[in-house]
């Protein structure tokens, strides 16, 4: 049996599940600048990253969970900001410059739809 994503993550266009970070990199290869989607992190210390197409190539921002006076929250690294859903921490930096080295001057803006394949990257 697979895990469900938990509900606040089952809707968006923009989570693309358990892809990989080559996978998410291909699919932004396509895309303009600013675009963006959530994956599943691949790092033990996280469970979720941001991919971010930027002019020069992509970069991973990792979604830190911490635990706040409000209970467990999502917060990206070098950030005071806590959000209690990914979609919020996701709503906040469209309109909010990222705090992190490479993309400071840039927002989510272009949100990349996932495509749902039926078990075409492997066994599960």
């Amino acid at each position: 049996l697979s895990a469900s994503p938990p509900p606040t993550l089952a809707s968006p266009s923009w989570y693309h599940g358990s892809v990989s970070r080559q996978q998410a990199e291909a699919q932004l290869q396509r895309c303009r600048e600013a675009s963006f989607l959530v994956r599943d992190s691949e790092s033990g210390t996280s469970k979720y990253s941001i991919a971010l197409k930027t002019s020069q190539s992509c970069v991973h921002i990792i979604v830190a969970q911490t635990k706040s006076v409000k209970g467990l929250g999502f917060t990206l690294d070098q950030s005071s900001c806590v959000f209690s859903s990914i979609p919020e921490l996701v709503h906040h930096y469209c309109t909010h410059r990222l705090p992190f080295t490479g993309a400071e001057h840039m927002t989510l803006q272009h949100p990349v739809p996932s495509v749902q394949t039926t078990r075409s990257t492997g066994p599960n």
